[in-house]
């Protein structure tokens, strides 16, 4: 379009282009006819070959004569490998039903005409031709019907051939073991015959074993030589014959004495220990043969395994009961055993917890749970028991602990959501709940005096230091550090201790709470014994001497004033009481610390500032303030400020009687607030400025005479 007279001007270049434009579009038109032509050549050429496939492609002759017609397209080696497999697939198939065949007949036959070496030889052959199958990913018809019928073939020779031929065996080899008497004394283990025959017997049952079919088709030798723990599922599936028939005898004796139900649990678990105790070691010497992978450490793990197989039957049946009592006993008792196996006899493989379901778990925590607070209630009820309470609680944590033991012991995986339960219902729930008794319980009659409230607190910050350090103790065991370890791991916390937060509420409690109530307590006492002290208006007008107080050289023969002997008694009493106390030592020189702040701030704002002093007055003054100081007990090193600030402003009280720095006393000087000289002459370091200004305007306007 053309839109002004610029547009005109250019109307050649305009018809140029448009030309252009048509020219491009006709050669695209062009191009796409022929691409189109193109394709619908290629397409008649598919065709044919498709067509030729379907009428001579069924076999592999033919599709060579296709890739000789066609070249080698990827689509004919594709079924050129398609059509192979399942040639040799069908070939597989057709042998494993002569297998399926030959297993039924050789089921009609008499047993005894076995021998182990015919089993192994049927054993090796399967195995060939489950080997030379082809692989393949069993989606279509063909590997289906292969595959059902391996399984069958599988189960006819597991089942019908070996172990009809084992059990046949294995009775023997039961009624051989039962009249040797291998596991009592009346056993003759030198007869070297019968040792020889019975080893061997065993031997050769256990390499039955090892014959087993696994549903993939591959033997479980080497994974039945593991130990227990580690085996496949499969493998701990397989019956071990031997150690089947090994067990017999325990299993024949735990039926004739607990065929009925009257029989008390414990005495199950305790037949099991003694008879693992006689005879495991003995089952080891007689029958261990490491020539057929019969070693020692086998034998060891396998006997026990077996020989827990009637209790674990036990076990299951008294499970199902509805008798609450009958299941918190049992499970007691296979916590215990199952530590007992692993402990005493180094047994790691399946033990009796397994049985355990979880419905029966949250009973039994459940019931444990119940228990404990029972006991917590028994021992906090009654205020008079106040005294003990501390005790008695730790004696219930360490008897709920050692009673828990076995189970921490356990390494289950499955346990590890209830061992979690157990720690936080039951020890994180105690000690929450016994600091919460402790704030709350009062054992004080009506009559109660202060001083009696005082001990009852400082009672109080005992009972709690003892619980605290039960608690420090419990995070320490190795269980509540692994449990803290997985809780941290799956909840990206960094936890310390499981019991982090009690730790904390114990540490406020006492660090802050209790240390506080202490020294108020304490505090209001001293206070009540200082009223007379206090009234003391004498301190201007001493004429007796006192001898200036020091430190390093006080021969105690300046005695404090008389008012403050009842201060000191009372004072001694109740540091006395502290200082039996089992607390953490911060706490004590916390709650000295601050007493002796508040003496402090007694003696100066009570008596120094509310009266005049001469020399006497002054060094009588700090002869007190030291002989009640002196009570606290505190460390030598203890440097308290402000007790060393009060002996800082009493030398500046004494400048008053210094002729040689009079000039300290100057108004002037004074009022400019600089006392840089004055701290270097008298070596004051505690003092602030204002309160050096403060003392020397309590010297010049008549304070100290």
């Amino acid at each position: 379009m053309l839109n002004d007279i610029e547009d005109l001007l250019n109307i050649d270049d305009k018809i140029e282009q448009v030309r252009n434009d048509r020219d491009q579009l006709a050669s695209k038109l062009q191009g796409l006819k022929q691409s189109m032509a193109s394709k619908d050549t290629e397409v008649a050429r598919l065709e044919v070959i498709a067509q030729d496939i379907i009428e001579t492609g069924a076999d592999v002759s033919g599709l060579e004569r296709l890739q000789a017609k066609y070249g080698n397209l990827r689509i004919l080696d594709e079924l050129k490998n398609i059509v192979a497999q399942q040639t040799q697939l069908q070939a597989s198939t057709d042998q494993l039903d002569a297998f399926d065949h030959q297993l039924d007949e050789l089921a009609q036959q008499s047993l005894d005409q076995f021998t182990f070496d015919d089993v192994e030889a049927l054993n090796s052959k399967l195995r060939d031709a489950f080997a030379a199958a082809p692989q393949r990913d069993g989606s279509d018809f063909q590997s289906a019907i292969y595959d059902e019928l391996k399984l069958k073939v599988i189960d006819k020779y597991n089942d019908k051939i070996l172990r009809n031929l084992a059990t046949k065996w294995t009775e023997t080899f039961d009624q051989e073991l039962l009249e040797a008497q291998w596991d009592t004394s009346k056993f003759v283990s030198t007869s070297a015959i019968s040792v020889k025959h019975l080893r061997e017997t065993s031997s050769k049952l256990y390499k039955l074993s090892q014959l087993y079919l696994s549903v993939d088709g591959e033997e479980t030798h080497d994974d039945l030589n593991a130990p227990l723990h580690l085996q496949s599922t499969n493998s701990r599936n397989v019956v071990l014959w031997n150690f089947k028939s090994l067990a017999n005898n325990f299993n024949v004796r735990f039926t004739y004495h607990f065929h009925t139900t009257s029989s008390k649990i414990e005495t199950y678990f305790q037949f099991l220990n003694d008879y693992l105790t006689e005879n495991l070691f003995k089952c080891i010497n007689i029958f261990h043969d490491d020539t057929q992978g019969l070693t020692k450490p086998i034998i060891h793990e396998q006997f026990i395994n077996y020989v827990l197989q009637p209790i674990r039957d036990k076990v299951k049946s008294t499970l199902f009961q509805n008798d609450l009592k009958t299941l918190i006993v049992l499970i007691s008792q296979i916590l215990a055993t199952d530590k007992n196996l692993l402990t005493s006899f180094h047994y790691h493989g399946p033990g009796l917890v397994s049985l355990i379901s979880d419905e029966i778990w949250e009973k039994w925590i459940n019931y444990e749970v119940e228990t404990a607070n029972r006991q917590f209630i028994n021992i906090t009820k009654n205020p008079e028991d106040f005294s003990k309470s501390s005790l008695n609680f730790v004696k219930l944590i360490n008897k709920i602990y050692d009673y828990l033991e076995p189970f921490y012991d356990l390494d289950f995986d499955l346990l590890v959501r209830y061992k979690l339960m157990t720690c936080s219902l039951i020890f994180m729930n105690l000690t929450s709940s016994y600091l919460d008794y402790i704030l709350a319980v009062d054992s004080l009659n009506e009559t109660r005096t202060k001083e009696q409230e005082l001990y009852q607190t400082m009672a109080k910050l005992q009972h709690v230091n003892l619980v605290y350090k039960k608690i420090r103790s419990l995070s320490e065991n190795f269980i509540f550090i692994q449990l803290a370890d997985i809780v941290n791991t799956t909840e990206s916390k960094k936890y310390n201790s499981l019991f982090q937060n009690v730790e904390n509420d114990y540490e406020k409690v006492m660090n802050t709470d209790m240390q506080n109530s202490i020294v108020h307590r304490i505090q209001k006492l001293l206070k009540e014994t200082l009223r007379n002290y206090f009234k003391i208006a004498t301190w201007s007008t001493l004429e007796m001497p006192v001898d200036e107080y020091d430190d390093d050289n006080d021969d105690g023969a300046t005695v404090p004033s008389a008012e403050l002997v009842n201060p000191i008694n009372v004072l001694t009493r109740l540091i006395n009481k502290l200082d039996s106390l089992d607390i953490p030592l911060p706490i004590f020189l916390k709650v000295k610390n601050e007493l002796l702040n508040v003496i402090v701030n007694y003696f100066i704002e009570s008596i120094l500032k509310l009266n005049k002093f001469n020399l006497n007055g002054l060094n009588q003054f700090l002869h007190d303030f030291e002989s009640l100081k002196n009570v606290l007990s505190l460390p030598p090193h203890a440097i308290n400020h402000k007790s060393m600030s009060l002996h800082e402003l009493i030398k500046i009280l004494k400048i008053k009687y210094d002729r040689n720095n009079q000039q300290l006393l100057d108004p002037e000087y004074i009022k400019m607030g600089d006392f840089a000289s004055l701290r270097e002459i008298y070596s004051i370091k505690y003092l602030r400025d204002t309160e050096i200004q403060d003392a020397l305007y309590r010297i010049i306007y008549g304070n100290i005479i």
